[in-house]
């Protein structure tokens, strides 16, 4: 009896140091060895005279096991076996305002800035710019009726946003992040003889500039061509607190304001405006 106990004594210890020694073992490896191991410890079990201490000690010889590492996507970028990476982004796309910021939808170039930590965490600023930008206005003109001008300036933002990679909505090769963020706006608009002296009227110098803060939310995929080189399209809605748009037309003519409704858009939810993203991005990893 006190050689079986000893005998099992061991064979616990053995898979203890197993256990202790090689954690990232395989489940196929570790069934193989314990396929191995078990008939030593039936006979262990029944008292074997024959089974020496030598026997046991040699079955439990599992050093060649080779720990495996966890790999938790394949996209991930060796997240398992980096702290975090740096990811840079240069990213054209469109801008569609909506009708009260009266700008026209345009083509916006940025660029962005991650920082992607463990966990599946992007830290991300972006950056975009439309130089070209154009925005609606409206003046009397020769024959005492209204016309439709647009004013050139530009209109860019900067925002700092959160993403979350998800595993569940990724393939090899293709991973689906979201989030959301906060920004700001600015807007600066100016052009001179908008109208011009038609018919003998007087020239018409048109001019705006405002801020406004924003909140967002996005997705994003992003397909790895090479480890260090992805590309990605993404969608993101601004929602801007745009309290501007209360007066109707917020532009200045000569110097002169030309509301002609404050009150417009009374209350937080009607000073809201959005801008609808999209983009294709190319990303260099480090």
């Amino acid at each position: 009896m006190s050689f079986e106990r000893r005998g099992l004594g061991a064979l616990v210890a053995g898979l203890l140091a197993l256990l202790v020694q090689a954690p990232a073992a395989s489940a196929g490896e570790l069934e193989g060895r314990f396929g191995q191991v078990q008939p030593t410890a039936n006979r262990f079990q029944v008292g074997d005279p024959a089974l020496g201490r030598a026997d046991l000690d040699e079955r439990l010889v599992l050093s060649d096991l080779r720990p495996i590492q966890e790999d938790f996507h394949p996209e991930t970028d060796r997240w398992t076996a980096r702290t975090n990476r740096i990811r840079i982004t240069g990213w054209v796309g469109a801008w569609l305002f909506s009708n009260e910021l009266r700008i026209h939808h345009d083509v916006v170039l940025g660029a962005r800035l991650n920082w992607e930590v463990p966990g599946f965490i992007g830290i991300r600023l972006d950056s975009g710019f439309v130089p070209w930008s154009r925005m609606e206005v409206k003046g009397a003109n020769a024959t005492g009726g209204t016309s439709s001008r647009w004013m050139s300036g530009v209109v860019h933002s900067h925002t700092l946003s959160l993403g979350i990679f998800n595993p569940e909505l990724s393939i090899d090769g293709l991973a689906f992040w979201a989030g959301f963020g906060a920004g700001l706006w600015f807007f600066n608009y100016s052009e001179s003889n908008i109208f011009g002296a038609e018919n003998g009227g007087n020239s018409i110098n048109g001019k705006f500039s405002d801020t406004a803060f924003s909140g967002n939310i996005f997705v994003e995929l992003d397909y790895k061509i090479l480890d260090i080189l992805h590309v990605g399209l993404g969608a993101r809605l601004h929602v801007l607190m745009a309290r501007h748009t209360d007066e109707g037309r917020f532009y200045d003519f000569n110097g002169q304001n030309q509301s002609f409704s404050k009150g417009r858009n009374d209350g937080l939810v009607d000073d809201l405006a959005t801008v609808t993203e999209f983009t294709f991005n190319i990303s260099v990893l480090f």
